[in-house]
């Protein structure tokens, strides 16, 4: 019987089968994604292509079609990849429900800033790497605990998402305008001073939306 288009899997690299890695071949995929972060960091997401991750490890494009399908493998797998840390440090259930959405919303945002790239990725691609999906599952796991009705923890959830990737991509921007010669950033934006009055401290902005969010649910258990 032929699936739903409800039941198919997406088609995504990281629902695939994995080959294994050719004998004789020094490529494998763990390779593939760490060339492919060094080059995102050095030159930025234009620069992402098979082939020139190809000539960051000294092989032919062909060789990298074991491993991955397409450019769209690349940004998944090196989008996700950068979220490993923040995955690997999620806070034990002993933290309280508001700390742990706070530090692994802002544990998801520096990793973004400290990859440029990932955030303007992040927008226009599904996050359902195995890292990606830790982070959001501690996220919906310390809502419940909060309580509320399922429709308020999904608009919680869905703010959280929003601001972490909203703000990670204004930082992005900002950064590019700061590195700017002063002409074009004082034509864009005004001067360097203007930057800290229309840009608000990321972990305020994140403490006020906590709090939005204790509020609303709150609300919703008088009892609690």
């Amino acid at each position: 019987m032929s699936e739903t288009p409800s039941e198919q899997q997406p088609d995504s690299v990281f629902y695939r089968p994995q080959r294994p890695r050719r004998s004789e071949s020094s490529l494998s995929r763990d390779r593939i994604v760490a060339a492919s972060v060094a080059l995102l960091d050095r030159d930025g997401a234009s620069a992402l292509t098979m082939r020139k991750v190809a000539a960051e490890l000294g092989v032919h494009a062909t060789s990298l079609y074991w491993y991955v399908q397409r450019r769209e493998d690349l940004i998944d797998l090196a989008v996700d990849h950068v979220l490993a840390e923040a995955a690997s440090a999620l806070p034990g259930d002993d933290v309280p429900w508001d700390d742990v959405v706070f530090r692994v919303a802002k544990q998801y945002y520096d990793s973004f800033v400290a990859h440029t790239w990932a955030a303007e990725f992040a927008g226009a691609r599904p996050l359902i790497g195995p890292n990606a999906l830790a982070l959001a599952q501690r996220i919906i796991t310390a809502l419940r605990e909060a309580g509320g009705t399922e429709q308020d923890r999904a608009i919680a959830a869905s703010a959280i998402s929003q601001q972490v990737l909203g703000a990670a991509t204004t930082a992005a921007v900002v950064g590019g305008l700061s590195n700017a010669p002063a002409d074009e950033l004082a034509a864009a934006v005004g001067t360097p001073e203007t930057l800290g009055i229309w840009i608000p401290p990321f972990d305020d902005v994140l403490r006020l939306l906590v709090d939005a969010i204790r509020a609303r649910l709150a609300a919703a258990n008088p009892d609690r």
